[in-house]
């Protein structure tokens, strides 16, 4: 019996993050300023060293990564992927997300770490330890395009308007 490579959840959720940059289009447009495909880890970061191994000489549509860390939004300000540890409440999830899509033509793709409810907030993907939820409204108010495999790989798919779940109490 040949064994099987053992990963471990953040090394997964890792490769996850990279087939996730590989398969979402952002608007060209999105690139004009960007010599890099800049992913933000956005509070305590569950990776440590892992991500940067996983990402580094992996380039995506010409594009090396660069990883920024921090606390507060306008710390990982310029990023095209956002991961929000499940470190903050709620209603703090509530309000990162309000920040980061109040800016006009915010074409970010927010990843949530097994966050409650984080699609149907406003978030586009929550992973849960092996596989993940996509709000395609909040991808598409984003102005991503999300590539058919990805779609057809979620557990579950939120087929509404985030804005809707703000005026529905979410």
């Amino acid at each position: 019996m040949v064994g099987q490579a053992q990963y471990t959840e953040y090394e997964r959720k890792a490769g996850m993050i990279y087939t996730f940059g590989r398969l979402v289009t952002w608007p060209e447009h999105a690139w004009k300023e960007a010599d890099h495909l800049v992913l933000g880890i956005l509070g305590d970061d569950p990776f440590g060293q892992v991500i940067d191994d996983v990402l580094k000489n992996r380039p995506i549509k010409g594009k090396t990564w660069e990883i920024r860390r921090g606390r507060a939004v306008e710390e990982v300000r310029g990023a095209h992927i956002i991961f929000v540890s499940n470190a903050y409440s709620k209603q703090e999830v509530k309000e990162i997300l309000r920040q980061i899509y109040s800016r006009r033509n915010a074409m970010v793709l927010t990843i949530g770490d097994q966050i409650d409810r984080f699609c149907e907030i406003g978030g586009v993907i929550n992973l849960t330890e092996n596989l993940y939820t996509l709000n395609v409204m909040a991808a598409n108010r984003a102005q991503l395009t999300i590539n058919v495999n990805l779609l057809r790989l979620a557990s579950d798919i939120i087929p509404y308007d985030p804005d809707d779940s703000y005026e529905n109490g979410y």
